[in-house]
This record gives structure tokens, sequence and C-alpha cells, in this order.
């Protein structure tokens, strides 16, 4: 009996995976539009795409976390200038 070899796309591996009926509809009608029936192409397309989403959520969190601290740091220092400001203006207005 020969053996049959099937071409081997080299950087992928094959998954299964189990997806609710009305999903796989969905799945096939998308991927007819959008990856010529490639339904393989779009479920990467879309985990890449949620992946991404993510990371950006998880990276604008650490932003906005950072510039809360950075913004207490700010109202901090102005509380510690803010007299000698006043004193400043204070001489200002004298000389003036």
């Amino acid at each position: 009996m020969k053996k049959v070899k099937t071409p081997q796309r080299t950087g992928f591996d094959r998954v299964i995976i189990s997806l609710p009926k009305p999903l796989i509809g969905e799945l096939r009608e998308f991927s007819g539009l959008f990856r010529e029936g490639n339904k393989s192409g779009f479920v990467a397309d879309a985990i890449r795409n949620y992946i991404d989403h993510l990371r950006k959520v998880r990276h604008t969190a650490k932003l906005r976390k950072a510039y809360a601290a950075s913004a207490k740091d700010s109202c901090r220092i102005h509380q510690l200038w803010d007299p000698l400001s006043a004193e400043a203006w204070a001489k200002i207005e004298e000389q003036a």
C-alpha cells in the first residue's frame, strides 16, 4: 500500500475546537465574505484581533494607573509650592 503524503505548511499547527452551531453558521457566512471561505484564516484573524484588543486594554489600564499616580504627585508638589508661590507674589506686589 502506497503512503500518501499531504502537504505540510510550516508554521501552522492543527487544533480541534468545538463551537456552538449558530456560531459555526456565522463563521461559514463571514469567512465566505471576507476570507474566500477560509474558515481557519477567519478564526485566526478573529483570535489575533481579540488578543490585540486585550493587550491594548491592559496597556491602557497601566497608562491610566500611571497617570493617576502622576496626578497625585503633581498635587502633592503643588501643595508644597503653593505657600511659597503666595509669598513670592506678595513680595512682587509690594515692589510694584
